[in-house]
């Protein structure tokens, strides 16, 4: 049987690339001015309640809310709440910042292995023919992300960070003489930008020579992946020096993908198993997850707001009164941490688990490549 990719050609370019594509004009779009104060309340409802903090709820029609899922990964699913409360309680208690830290660092993991996760099922449409002899696709799109990223880290005056400030561990902040290299960072961007969009001209290059020798089909999906992912990270981390562009297009491009993936294969998994839905109901499914996930979210910072930030209540008391003041001790406060904490983490290590092609996931085959 012919192999087709998860999504029809025009649905990969509607749902995984034209998105971030609009995230980039919007920054190109909006004033200087804009980019430089902070996320208006507008911003944070759409986009880090709607798509950042959603997505994670997501993984629930996926694993807990679907039995037979349950039953196939009921040892994980179980285990990894628990532990993931007992060690983020110990480690917010022991330390706030060390906390937040490592789980800026997860989140970072987690977002790069999503990217890879894709290429791979690019890779999977077009057979394992599709190589590079010397820039292997898997290879190029790891630095696509890691050079921003080392960027971000030896970058002194940015605008932005990942959870809160200071959460990475950035060379200016943990540098004492910090100013005897920075003159060397500044002179060196230009120079490193260049080699960045060389190695990646050279990786097409090469990509589309590949096809035309063996006169395969070109891969279109996992180009446009690879150069989206390029343009995304290089875009909102080393371009814009501003919060609001590096949430927008970092959000946008990792929680879409994902939500859609979810959504196509609680959909599929239906027809697999003999469930045909005429067109409404599917629709009215797909519209019970959305609100399903956007409540959770919305829960979610309620209660992130009530017990720590104090900066929403306008918002969320017009509904729902805060019944509790702010945490205060540190014992409670640790255990508010970690139990508002516990859907990120586990959704991370889920995804560990859930996405493998093995005995476990015998769906994921015929789901994304059939």
């Amino acid at each position: 049987m012919k192999k087709i990719w998860l999504f029809s050609k025009t649905n990969d370019l509607v749902w995984l690339f034209l998105p971030v594509w609009v995230t980039w004009a919007i920054c190109f779009l909006v004033p200087s001015t804009f980019h430089q104060q902070s996320l208006p309340f507008w911003f944070w409802i759409l986009i880090i309640v709607g798509i950042d903090v959603s997505h994670v709820w997501s993984t629930l029609f996926r694993t807990y809310l679907d039995p037979e899922e349950f039953k196939a990964h009921n040892k994980i699913l179980i285990k990894a709440p628990i532990l993931a409360f007992m060690i983020c309680f110990g480690v917010a208690f022991w330390s706030t910042a060390l906390f937040w830290t490592i789980l800026a660092y997860l989140a970072l993991f987690h977002f790069i292995k999503q990217q890879y996760g894709f290429l791979m099922l690019y890779l999977g449409r077009y057979g394992i023919e599709v190589k590079n002899r010397f820039l292997k696709h898997s290879y190029v799109l790891y630095f696509t992300m890691l050079y921003p990223v080392v960027y971000w880290h030896l970058a002194s005056g940015l605008e932005f960070n990942w959870f809160v400030e200071g959460d990475f561990l950035l060379l200016p902040q943990v540098l004492s003489n910090y100013n005897l290299v920075e003159a060397w960072v500044q002179k060196s961007v230009p120079f490193f930008n260049m080699l960045y969009f060389s190695f990646l001209l050279a990786w097409s290059i090469e990509t589309t020579y590949n096809c035309y020798q063996k006169k395969q089909p070109f891969p279109t999906g996992l180009f446009l992946w690879t150069l989206t992912t390029a343009g995304n990270w290089f875009l909102g981390i080393v371009y814009f020096n501003s919060d609001f562009a590096f949430s927008l297009t970092n959000v946008v491009a990792h929680g879409i993908p994902y939500m859609l993936l979810i959504f196509v294969y609680v959909q599929r998994k239906k027809e697999i198993k003999g469930v045909l839905l005429p067109p409404i109901k599917s629709l009215i499914l797909v519209v019970s997850m959305v609100l399903t996930i956007l409540l959770l979210a919305l829960g979610e910072e309620y209660f992130w707001d009530m017990w720590f930030y104090r900066e929403n209540g306008q918002f969320f008391e017009s509904w729902v009164a805060y019944p509790l003041s702010a945490l205060e001790n540190p014992i409670v406060q640790a255990l508010g941490m970690a139990l508002l904490s516990l859907p990120q983490i586990t959704h991370y290590i889920l995804d560990g688990y859930i996405w493998k092609n093995n005995s476990k996931n015998p769906y994921l085959k015929p789901i994304l490549l059939q």
